[in-house]
């Protein structure tokens, strides 16, 4: 889709020189002044409040490649949604430039990732649960948190006919026998992907230059962020990227539950096969859903 730059140019007070797609309904603009910024159409105004309260949460992080945002008022009923322009960040999706980067360049971006997402991660999330809106599942505990999710992920595959009873019972048998170790909701991304790290290449070299994706933080363990990026990044040309994220986090932390390790990742890994199948259900696509119910029964057990 390309951008009607005349009302974002209004909200903005000050002309586009270039619009380039990023994808996800981001573009990346080069101002009038000189400038870079990247504009972002969200599909709810629920999404936006979430990036601007996980955004608000780091301010104080300015040593890190995160993102300044800014609401926009774009007055224009052919653009609908709510509109933000980031500041701070530069570079292309990592998705867009994987082929052109090396498996040592890729590791190296993969743990600055990792150390970078361990920052993230000491900033105190509160209630577990969702950033904004109404969080049917929003808690104090993390335990009292993970089962009100699987609880209603299973109601919903249930309603989806996507899963049996006795399967609903095996998968909420071995979840409830599961303690977690943590004490504290960390703050979440939530949305890491390559198609939401932005990388550039200076003197030859590729960095990390952004972090996007913030519509989707929430406030959890950084499990929870380890099992949904390794996910994104599924697949052998990512194989460093994710070699690295691991090694960079790790180095960071001697708590073992925090670290990516399968033994602590296990159940929710589960809990994100459940989640799965119900999106995939809801699509109607049957097979994939099956995919997943079958992978959350095997992680369960």
């Amino acid at each position: 889709m390309e951008l009607r730059r005349e009302p974002i140019e209004a909200a903005l007070g000050t002309r586009i020189r270039e619009a380039a797609s990023l994808g996800g309904d981001r573009w990346m603009l080069a101002l009038a002044d000189g400038d870079r910024a990247i504009v972002q159409q969200y599909a709810s105004a629920d999404a936006l409040a979430t990036a601007e309260a996980a955004l608000g949460r780091l301010r104080g992080e300015i040593d890190l490649p995160l993102p300044q945002i800014r609401r926009l008022d774009v007055a224009d009923a052919a653009l609908d949604g709510h509109w933000a322009l980031f500041t701070g960040v530069s570079g292309d999706p990592l998705a867009r430039k994987l082929p052109q980067i090396a498996d040592e360049a890729l590791y190296q971006i993969g743990m600055r990732l990792g150390q970078v997402v361990y920052r993230i991660h000491r900033v105190a999330g509160g209630r577990y649960g969702a950033l904004t809106g109404n969080d049917p599942c929003a808690a104090d505990e993390e335990r009292q948190y993970i089962l009100a999710r699987l609880e209603y992920d299973l109601a919903e595959a249930a309603a989806l006919n996507a899963i049996s009873t006795e399967e609903a019972a095996d998968v909420r048998r071995a979840l409830q026998a599961f303690i977690p170790p943590g004490r504290q909701a960390a703050l979440l991304n939530g949305g890491l992907s390559p198609e939401t790290l932005l990388v550039t290449q200076r003197d030859g070299r590729w960095t990390l230059s952004g972090i996007l994706g913030w519509e989707h933080a929430l406030s959890w363990c950084p499990a929870w962020e380890h099992v949904t990026f390794l996910e994104a990044c599924e697949g052998q040309q990512c194989f460093s990227l994710r070699v690295g994220y691991g090694n960079g986090y790790d180095n960071e932390t001697q708590r073992a539950y925090e670290q990516v390790r399968e033994p602590a990742l296990r159940p929710y890994r589960a809990l994100l096969a459940l989640r799965r199948a119900v999106e995939r259900a809801r699509r109607g696509a049957r097979d994939d859903a099956r995919r997943y119910v079958n992978v959350a029964l095997r992680l369960a057990t």
